[in-house]
């Protein structure tokens, strides 16, 4: 049995989402998620620096990447995404407006005290990611426009840069 996965974050990156052990069936394809809005309230207990979360606001919609999975990889990407994600059950709609029942991961304590910036390297998975999916190109530059902040530790930064977002049939 298969479960559909709605990714806004670094996971719109396949290669992000495939170093988490999975592999997608078949490609993923774009989705918008309605009233929800993109930050990054997360902070990564890892590094210190905001990951992307969706928060609940009327009025607004997230472009998004819709995977299939196994279902037994859920529990790898439940891992994968650690103790500041739940996962949720929400409906997002394809391009052709179809709506598909979806697992997100939502921060579980987000931040409402502080702006939170993403490293450079994770904002290149959401740019990237979005345009390896095709996401229209009014929301890519949205996302190229978010202020990111630069990495200290050299080897993490390395090490993220060189993920690949690319399907590998690509």
């Amino acid at each position: 049995m298969s479960e559909m996965v709605f990714a806004y974050g670094s996971n719109m990156c396949s290669g992000r989402f495939r170093d988490y052990g999975l592999e997608p069936i078949g490609r993923g394809r774009p989705a918008l998620l309605d009233g929800y809005l993109l930050d990054f309230s997360k902070p990564s207990k890892k590094d210190g620096s905001g990951k992307a979360n969706v928060s609940p606001s009327a009025g607004n919609q997230v472009w998004g990447v819709l995977y299939e999975v196994h279902g037994a990889d859920l529990a790898r990407l439940d891992k994968g995404e650690g103790t500041g994600y739940t996962r949720l059950k929400v409906t997002v709609r394809t391009v052709d407006s179809n709506p598909v029942d979806a697992w997100v991961y939502t921060a579980t304590n987000p931040t409402t005290t502080r702006q939170m910036r993403p490293y450079t390297w994770y904002k290149r998975f959401l740019v990237e990611g979005a345009r390896e999916h095709s996401l229209p190109v009014e929301y890519i530059s949205g996302l190229q426009a978010i202020e990111a902040i630069n990495d200290s530790d050299p080897k993490r930064k390395k090490e993220k840069w060189t993920l690949i977002c690319a399907s590998p049939t690509d």
